[in-house]
């Protein structure tokens, strides 16, 4: 009898957490630690801005943790436990025993103990792990040297660069119907601006000629697609490409 009773516990347990946590996230924020050590990416970079999670009581389903593709998480399995955030810093992402990070490294404004969540997911063998930074925000460890913040999405869509009320071509309305794609294309401007930006405050335009070109050409090469896994083949490479030619800007 005691034993059917804590396993009832458990499972209504488990379907509470799986029902608080059935929401749509955004990358709202891209924290970077004070580090010296040369960086790939910068603070609030767009590279990470804008990526999706999207929770269901059954699968998760995110382009966060993979740069390349959207994954599926199946039929998962929740542990949830309390952690000092800080210890959890310095055991997965200080470079050597000498350096020591802290929330105040990411210019992190939390509490030290807060809920680590682990999500196993068994149709890809895979454990993915969110820190709990309050009801509507949770933390990700990305990189060595960066911290993604995921915010309760306001709206059920993210809006592209363009306005999809105006959109004329097929590959135009594809991005519109997509909230994946419209991210993906959300971030190529901005990457693309960001550069433009850095080369015009440099007075740089020669050398901008080329990126230029370049974004020229990956436009007419994006609207020849006619479905969905085209674009995303072909804007998740020019995203990262592009990302190459961006200048780091660092919070210090």
């Amino acid at each position: 009898m005691f034993r059917n009773f804590f396993i009832l516990v458990g499972l209504l347990f488990s379907f509470s957490l799986k029902a608080d946590l059935n929401y749509n996230g955004v990358v709202s924020k891209v924290y970077i630690s004070d580090a010296a050590y040369t960086k790939k990416i910068s603070y609030d970079d767009p590279i990470y801005l804008n990526r999706i999670f999207q929770w269901k009581e059954n699968d998760i389903k995110t382009n966060i943790y993979s740069g390349e593709k959207i994954e599926t998480c199946l039929s998962y399995k929740i542990n949830k436990f309390v952690v000092n955030f800080d210890d959890i810093l310095n055991k997965k992402m200080a470079k050597n025993n000498n350096e020591i990070l802290t929330t105040k490294s990411f210019d992190i404004d939390i509490k030290q103990s807060i809920n680590q969540i682990d999500i196993f997911c068994p149709n890809i063998n895979r454990t993915w792990t969110l820190f709990e930074k309050n009801a509507n925000e949770y933390l990700i460890i990305n990189t060595y040297d960066s911290i993604l913040e995921i915010k309760r999405m306001e709206h059920q869509s993210i809006e592209p660069s363009f306005s999809c009320s105006i959109a004329k071509k097929l590959s135009e309305n594809l991005i519109c119907q997509n909230i994946y794609l419209s991210e993906l294309d959300r971030s190529i401007h901005d990457i693309y601006y960001n550069i433009k930006k850095y080369y015009g405050y440099n007075n740089d335009q020669k050398a901008f000629k080329e990126i230029y070109s370049n974004q020229k050409k990956f436009i007419k090469k994006r609207d020849l697609c006619k479905d969905e896994n085209c674009l995303m083949d072909i804007m998740y490479k020019h995203a990262y490409e592009l990302h190459e030619y961006m200048p780091l800007v660092t919070p210090y």
